[in-house]
């Protein structure tokens, strides 16, 4: 039984390196969804992202509202994160998150371009809208099955429940059988 954490907004000073050290902790893979603006100002975590064995997919440039955007200004902005991650990294990445999950014709016709896998989520913890950990973790238990998608932030306002429900969410899951791995190796199967 495998599922696939991941994290959307970041990298953040504070919140992205808690979440790798409890990832450590716990020896736990994830894919890392970025937004190219957050990626050009901390690029060191995104060399620790890659450095201890999670993945980086592109979550826009600027993270806008997508439906308000034209198809032209939507591809300059994916393909702004792309080039951003590709100088950071070396590498292009393979997976596309597009903000709030909103995938427009638009959206499938840049990524199918770009040759990406666009990748959304089956569990959305809603992290995002700070409730409590108890909820976040309640939520996890009672919505997580083989093959699922946990949709986590670590770029949230102050305060983040993420880091706390993260560090019991993984034990709780690990001890129901499940293995985390990241979206590449969970599309793998």
């Amino acid at each position: 039984m495998r599922v696939a954490l991941t994290f959307d907004d970041g990298p953040h000073p504070r919140y992205t390196p808690q979440i790798l050290d409890i990832l450590a902790e716990f020896g736990v893979e994830a894919t890392f969804f970025v937004v190219g603006t957050n990626a050009e100002t901390y690029p060191k975590l995104i060399h620790r992202i890659l450095a201890e064995g999670h993945e980086i997919g592109n979550h826009t440039y600027n993270h806008y509202h997508t439906p308000a955007m034209s198809g032209e200004a939507l591809e300059k902005d994916v393909r702004a994160c792309d080039e951003c991650l590709q100088r950071i990294t070396g590498e292009a990445p393979r997976f596309f998150r597009p903000p709030e999950g909103v995938c427009s014709a638009d959206v499938k016709n840049i990524c199918s371009a770009m040759g990406y896998t666009i990748v959304l989520w089956s569990v959305d913890t809603r992290d995002w809208a700070h409730p409590t950990v108890w909820e976040i973790v309640r939520n996890v238990r009672a919505n997580t099955g083989n093959g699922s998608i946990i949709l986590m932030h670590d770029f949230i306002g102050k305060n983040s429940p993420t880091p706390e429900a993260l560090r019991q969410i993984i034990p709780m899951l690990q001890e129901s059988g499940y293995e985390f791995v990241t979206v590449s190796r969970l599309l793998e199967d």
